[in-house]
């Protein structure tokens, strides 16, 4: 359900921020809830970074 006035998805890019001295964060353990997040919302990722 786009919220914009074109009908279009809101584009999006997702960040994570992983520490390398914290080996408990990874990646994709950020990245996963952020994509779900994205999906429910109706969203358009359109690029993903990571620090």
């Amino acid at each position: 359900m786009p919220a914009n006035p074109t009908d279009q998805p809101t584009r999006v890019a997702l960040y994570a921020r992983v520490s390398p001295l914290d080996k408990g964060q990874a990646r994709e353990t950020q990245l996963r809830p952020l994509r779900e997040y994205a999906q429910r919302r109706g969203f358009a990722v359109v690029d993903e970074y990571v620090d």
